[in-house]
């Protein structure tokens, strides 16, 4: 709630008051009945002009110019905020965040990031921006997210009532960005009792938290020091390597990508060899670089004879077309 509402809230409030007090001193001063009491104050807060209810004593008339001073005073202040409401275009930012709302609302199996710092911005940047939802609780960091087109919310993503606004029940996965260990296992265990089928992946930096974030059911965990240390040794050691893979995950130009697809169990490669199922052919080129069983482990480099089952998770190489192919071949 802005602050111009607050404001506006408590001169209602303190207008409520004074006609409260003018009723009750009216009765108590004049003896008149409440309907009396209550028209006495009302056409005096209002200033209409009407006579008086009846003759006034003098604490009567004291009484109510204290009425109509204290209303001038208060209705101004009220007055004032709510124009400040309407001009500085606060009455605009709270529909547009009606309207935000509701747009998230209809969201269904999307993913939710936590945190638009430097590392949530460019995880943001990688994901299909009309399907992910932004918690962000430091106000410039929010702005810079919804300037950047992504559906955000400003807020604690430790409290349940944002995690709901941000669709956490129907949510697919939820990435949490910030790197703070307290904030993280709190988001994480709040996730997981909200949606317990929610994939988590998680940015840490203090590699000393990874086991804690194993035990409470942290599926994916990223340690930016040990990545981004590995990644120096390998530019030295493997530099064409590291080169070609940041070309594939980086460049949305770039002719071919890396993507996984997992194959549903009846579709038509389900029970097939790889040379039976000749993905390359099928779908003009797509490679199959590993697969990932059920059991987390990995084919790499699979045989023409290796038999491929619903629940497999290929990783394909291979143009968008062919990658498009492929899914099509994986769900039917």
């Amino acid at each position: 709630m802005s602050d111009s509402i607050k404001r506006v809230i408590i001169a209602v409030l303190i207008l409520l008051g004074i006609l409260f007090a003018g009723t009750v001193g009216f009765s108590y001063f004049e003896g008149w009945n409440f309907l009396d009491s209550l028209w006495m104050t009302v056409i005096t807060m209002s200033t209409v002009g009407f006579n008086e209810v009846h003759p006034l004593h003098t604490v009567s008339r004291v009484l109510a110019m204290f009425v109509i001073g204290c209303t001038l005073l208060v209705g101004g202040y009220a007055i004032g905020n709510i124009s400040a409401f309407l001009i500085e275009g606060e009455m605009g930012d709270l529909l547009k965040g009606h309207k935000m709302e509701r747009k998230i609302g209809r969201l269904k199996d999307h993913v939710i990031l936590t945190g638009f710092g430097l590392v949530g911005h460019e995880a943001a940047k990688a994901w299909d921006r009309e399907n992910l939802v932004v918690i962000e609780k430091n106000e410039n960091r929010y702005e810079n997210a919804v300037e950047h087109g992504f559906k955000a919310i400003q807020g604690d993503a430790t409290q349940d009532e944002i995690l709901e606004k941000a669709g956490i029940k129907a949510a697919h996965g939820i990435i949490l960005a910030t790197g703070v260990v307290a904030e993280t296992i709190l988001i994480s265990l709040t996730a997981r009792e909200m949606n317990p089928s929610i994939i988590i992946s998680a940015r840490i930096d203090d590699i000393h938290a990874v086991s804690k974030l194993r035990k409470i059911g942290v599926e994916h965990i990223v340690t930016p020091s040990v990545i981004g240390g590995k990644r120096l040794a390998a530019s030295i050691e493997h530099p064409a390597i590291v080169d070609f893979l940041d070309l594939v995950m980086k460049r949305d130009d770039l002719s071919l990508k890396l993507e996984e697809l997992k194959l549903e169990s009846g579709c038509s490669l389900d029970g097939k060899t790889q040379i039976e199922s000749d993905i390359r052919k099928n779908t003009g080129g797509a490679l199959v670089m590993s697969i990932r069983k059920d059991n987390g482990k990995y084919v790499v480099s699979p045989q023409p004879d290796h038999r491929l089952h619903g629940g497999d998770t290929l990783i394909l190489l291979g143009t968008d077309d062919a990658l498009e192919k492929a899914v099509d071949l994986g769900i039917v």
